[in-house]
């Protein structure tokens, strides 16, 4: 089988893909530019601004297929705005040009739900763009990009927008990391008043419809929603306080109103996954309390270890 590269692959998302990919045979070659990421004939730490270092690898390897995770600023803690102007914008569409030059059949890009204008109804992909923070705003810069050389060029660009997405291994800075390990150490969670609504998806189903992406029916030019839909769209405040009674600890622990956001975020934030049902075949498989429950039982391990050091 021909190697697929995935760049981010020591991410959130990344990790998880990487691992289903070579589970199901595929011959995966990722990069990731974080130190202490394993680094082999199959692992490379590389930064995507160096050009003739991705082209190289693409001389190299020959890929056929390319899934584009690499993104800076993903946690608004890490907001930086050069960073994400360089990253997830010309660093992109200098991957896109590349891809293109060595005559990719696939190039898989993930977006962000970020990227669209703020609305008070589920978002399709007929959306308007009109990002509500930078970061989202650098993201749909980035794919604009992209989907230039696409109907200019004839890159073979597949891309999704992934809405709320949770699971194992995301950043600890994060709203569900954050709550689960503040509640396993018994100290408050200070939170806004959570009222923002949002689509929460896990992230073993969002790495099912990327491999749709690179194997199945996904159409070159199209975008594809990536959630769970209206009708488990929750507020924060709810989805803090399920997570809280999953783990039998008491809602008192929660300080509501008592944190500042910490970046521009809109109060209703919800996929409308009807193009990916119907296109592609694909549906969540994992309900809520099920990936939470799998997100619980990795995250009490990781913050017991942490305890005990």
């Amino acid at each position: 089988m021909s190697p697929v590269l995935v760049t981010g692959a020591s991410g959130f998302v990344g990790t998880h893909l990487v691992r289903s990919l070579v589970r199901q045979g595929f011959d995966v070659v990722s990069v990731s530019r974080q130190s202490g990421f394993q680094e082999d004939k199959r692992h490379f730490r590389l930064n995507l601004h160096d050009v003739a270092a991705v082209s190289k690898l693409f001389r190299q390897f020959h890929f056929p297929s390319v899934v584009h995770l690499a993104a800076a600023a993903v946690s608004a803690e890490a907001e930086n705005f050069e960073e994400m102007a360089a990253v997830n914008t010309l660093a992109t569409s200098a991957l896109g040009r590349t891809a293109l030059a060595h005559s990719v059949e696939r190039f898989v890009h993930v977006g962000s739900a970020f990227e669209y204008r703020p609305q008070a109804h589920p978002m399709d992909e007929s959306t308007p763009l009109g990002a509500p923070n930078l970061y989202g705003a650098s993201k749909a810069a980035g794919w604009m990009l992209l989907d230039t050389l696409h109907r200019l060029e004839g890159l073979p660009l597949v891309t999704f927008r992934p809405f709320s997405i949770y699971g194992p291994c995301e950043n600890p800075a994060k709203l569900v990391p954050y709550v689960i390990s503040q509640a396993l150490r018994g100290e408050p969670i200070r939170l806004t008043l959570g009222n923002q609504v949002r689509d929460y998806v896990f992230v073993e189903d969002v790495v099912d419809a990327l491999r749709l992406g690179l194997t199945g029916p996904a159409v070159p030019g199209q975008v594809y929603n990536i959630g769970a839909g209206p009708q488990e769209a929750k507020s924060i405040r709810q989805m803090v306080e399920e997570i809280l009674t999953a783990m039998s600890v008491p809602l008192r622990l929660c300080w509501f109103d008592r944190a500042a956001r910490s970046r521009r975020d809109p109060p209703y934030l919800v996929s409308d996954p009807t193009k990916a049902h119907v296109e592609l075949g694909w549906r969540p498989r994992v309900r809520f309390e099920d990936g939470l429950a799998a997100t619980l039982e990795f995250y009490k391990a990781t913050v017991v270890k942490e305890m005990s050091a």
